[in-house]
C-alpha cells in the first residue's frame, strides 16, 4: 500500500502554478492512489480473513500466496498507466489504460479466490466453519474478479463508466468483505467463566 504513494506526482515544475498542480494536474494521480489503495485495502482484509478461518497450509497454499503478493506488489505499475493516460491520452488510449487497471485488478482478486479455492479443496479450513458460511465466503471471493472483469468490459465503451465501477466495486467491498461476511470462532465468544458473554 505504502507504494502507491510514489505514483502521486505532479508535472514539471511552473512559476506561479503550484497551486493549481496540486489541485487540478495530479487529480488523475489522486483518483488511482484512492481506487488502488480501496481494492489492496480489500485484498488485506480477505486476506486476513482467510488465514483466520485455516487450521494449517501446506506447499501448494504458500505457492498460490506468493502468486497473489506478486500480483498486488504490480497494482502501482497500472495506477500509474492509468492517472497518465487518463488526462492527457486520446479516448482509445484512455479506454486502453483503464481496461488494462481493471485486468491488473480483476487478475489479483481472481488469484485470491484461486488462493481460497485452494485452501478449501485440501481441507484446510478450521472445523468450526459452517458449510453455509463456507458457500457465503466463497461466493463473496468469487463473484469480485467477475464484477471487476465486467467493468473492465464496460471501460472499453466509456472510460469513465469503467473508473467509476472501480470505485464502487472497491469501496463496496472494502466496507462488507473479509471480517464482516466471515464467520466467527465461538471461542472467541466464551468468557473465563466457560458460559458465553452477554
Amino acid at each position: 500500500m505504502t507504494l502507491l504513494i510514489f505514483d502521486v506526482r505532479l508535472p514539471a515544475p511552473r512559476i506561479h502554478s503550484l497551486s493549481r498542480d496540486l489541485w487540478f494536474s495530479a487529480w488523475p494521480h489522486y483518483l488511482g492512489y484512492v481506487i488502488s489503495f480501496m481494492v489492496i485495502g480489500m485484498i488485506w482484509v480477505s486476506h486476513h480473513t482467510i488465514f483466520r478461518l485455516v487450521q494449517a497450509i501446506d506447499h501448494g497454499v504458500m505457492v498460490v500466496n506468493l502468486a497473489l503478493l506478486s500480483l498486488v506488489v504490480f497494482i502501482p505499475f497500472p495506477t500509474q498507466v492509468l492517472a497518465l493516460y487518463i488526462s492527457q491520452g486520446s479516448s482509445s488510449q484512455k479506454e486502453l489504460a483503464v481496461a488494462f487497471y481493471g485486468l491488473s485488478l480483476a487478475a489479483a482478486t481472481l488469484m485470491l479466490a484461486v488462493l481460497w479455492h485452494s485452501i478449501t479443496r485440501r481441507a484446510l479450513i478450521q472445523t468450526w466453519v459452517g458449510d453455509d458460511e463456507l458457500k457465503r465466503v466463497t461466493r463473496r471471493y468469487y463473484l469480485t474478479p467477475v464484477l471487476y472483469l465486467v467493468a473492465t468490459g464496460l471501460a472499453l465503451v466509456d472510460d469513465r463508466v469503467g473508473i467509476a465501477l472501480f470505485l464502487i466495486i472497491g469501496s463496496g467491498y472494502l466496507l462488507h468483505t473479509g471480517t464482516r461476511v466471515a464467520p466467527s470462532n465461538p471461542d472467541d465468544l466464551v468468557g473465563t467463566g466457560g458460559a458465553l458473554e452477554d
